[in-house]
């Protein structure tokens, strides 16, 4: 199979708000075709009045430095205010990244096992 500009990303960013505290869901395979829907994600939330965020990577299967990247650039958008980035419930692809970069713990981002 040969791939197209037309084919779409297999990684999904989605972002609600449900009880005042906005949420960021990731799934699929994350990564730099997933930037677009990063960008869209940051300038939604970036125009909010500030709080902290939920990052749900229950459904991440790939994660990349993309999906990293986007954490890191919320969290300090949100530390200006006190705020941060909360990361919920991390597949076992993701939870092995964050692991081995030592991404949550580098950055000072709480992660819980699930939401």
């Amino acid at each position: 199979m040969l791939l197209t500009e037309d084919v779409l990303p297999t990684g999904r960013v989605r972002c609600s708000f449900d009880e005042d505290l906005p949420r960021v869901a990731m799934t699929g395979e994350v990564d730099m075709d997933t930037d677009p829907q990063f960008d869209a994600a940051y300038a939604e939330l970036s125009g909010r009045t500030p709080t902290h965020v939920v990052v749900d990577l229950a459904g991440v299967t790939f994660l990349s430095c993309a999906g990293l990247a986007f954490m890191a650039r919320l969290n300090v958008l949100l530390g200006r205010t006190g705020h941060r980035v909360w990361i919920v419930s991390p597949s076992r692809a993701s939870a092995r990244v964050l692991g081995l970069t030592g991404f949550a713990w580098d950055t000072d981002l709480p992660v819980a096992a699930s939401a």
